[in-house]
């Protein structure tokens, strides 16, 4: 089992608070996209043993190809890897995007799964993001991909926009309740250096909101979500009726991934390798049939820590059994001592040998996970 991630390196606007590596020229997409394909291609001996149990499509701004150029890249994938019997194909889509012509033109192609930047159903917020949807559009959007048979939508919001109070919080969650939706993704803002918005709170033209109201925030999501059928499976995201995201799952649970695009990331035989973040030089490279990555081998100690770091974020939690096999002996009395001091706090609670952070170690799980790395 294995995944397959496609990034989709263009947008037609610039988002305030994004640092991911896109650009505004989509002059270059054909070009692009026959890069891709090549690097599909010279990629397939690496996964010559696993199936692919899903795909996404991640960016950017992948609802700018259209459904031609989608299934393109879909025929390239399944020319050159085993594919399992209806896997997870996600297509991440901006609400502006989602006529119902296009849900069902990228469902032909073998999309059967939604993520929709949403972020916030407020006009005042979006702005604010320098997003180019309006509330009213996003929540048209949700209808319009449910009126074109998809049945597995996810959407993402953000609190801790600058400007936003609890009571708009509160209200884009209400939105959300009644929305038919099985899935949800909610991120604390994060201010990146190198970003529009990080330029704008230097400046003073923008605030970010004191931490004490983003964590309230936070504390009101994880109240609200059960009492409207939402299950907090991993801290940032949540589900109904147990529609997980099998994609993210896999990163989660240290499924190897091959990452094809400008910027993309793979994982595999704890090797980790990531293609050039720059456009011109990708499509370059694959031109002459090379592919322009760095590669990084995990040691022990990277291998624990990353473990730790994703586990731990997760609904099942660390497996204590796993850590005692798999890493020299140090390792587990190291990580036994720590947990002990952590339930003793009640950060923590054991369950199987599994360890899981308890509702007030979410809350802390950055500087948790932090304590638990190995150095």
């Amino acid at each position: 089992m294995a995944g397959l991630y496609i990034h989709i390196p263009y947008c037609t606007k610039l988002c305030y608070y994004c640092d991911f590596h896109f650009s505004l020229n989509l002059k270059t997409k054909a070009a692009y996209i026959s890069a891709l394909c090549t690097e599909i291609t010279l990629q397939k001996e690496q996964f010559t043993n696993e199936v692919i149990n899903t795909i996404y499509f991640g960016g950017g701004t992948p609802s700018v190809l259209s459904a031609a150029e989608i299934n393109t890249i879909l025929t390239a994938i399944y020319k050159n890897y085993s594919i399992a019997d209806n896997p997870e194909i996600t297509l991440e889509c901006n609400p502006d995007d989602m006529s119902k012509e296009y849900c069902r033109a990228v469902q032909s192609c073998g999309i059967n799964r939604l993520s929709i930047g949403i972020q916030s159903f407020h006009d005042e917020e979006l702005r604010i993001l320098n997003r180019r949807h309006s509330g009213e559009e996003a929540i048209n959007s949700v209808h319009a991909a449910l009126e074109s048979g998809f049945s597995n939508i996810t959407i993402d919001l953000m609190y801790g926009i600058p400007n936003q109070t609890m009571d708009t919080w509160k209200k884009n969650l209400s939105v959300v309740a009644k929305l038919p939706v099985n899935h949800l993704s909610a991120y604390a803002l994060m201010l990146e250096e190198k970003t529009a918005l990080h330029t704008l709170v230097k400046r003073g033209r923008i605030y970010i909101p004191e931490d004490a109201l983003t964590v309230s925030q936070f504390e009101y999501l994880m109240q609200w979500a059960p009492k409207h059928g939402f299950e907090q499976y991993e801290i940032s995201n949540f589900a109904r009726n147990k529609q997980y995201s099998h994609h993210n799952s896999n990163y989660w649970n240290g499924i190897p991934y091959l990452g094809f695009g400008a910027g993309a990331h793979s994982y595999l035989n704890n090797t980790r390798f990531w293609n050039i973040s720059h456009n011109a030089k990708y499509i370059e490279a694959l031109s002459k049939n090379t592919i322009p990555q760095e590669i990084e081998h995990l040691s022990t100690q990277d291998r624990y820590n990353e473990y730790i770091m994703t586990r731990l974020r997760t609904m099942q939690g660390v497996d204590k059994t796993y850590i005692r096999t798999a890493f020299p002996e140090a390792y587990f009395r190291t990580f036994t001592a720590q947990m002990e001091k952590l339930m003793e706090e009640k950060l923590v609670s054991e369950y199987n040998s599994h360890i899981r952070l308890t509702q007030k170690g979410i809350m802390l799980s950055d500087s948790i996970i932090r304590t638990l790395f190995k150095i």
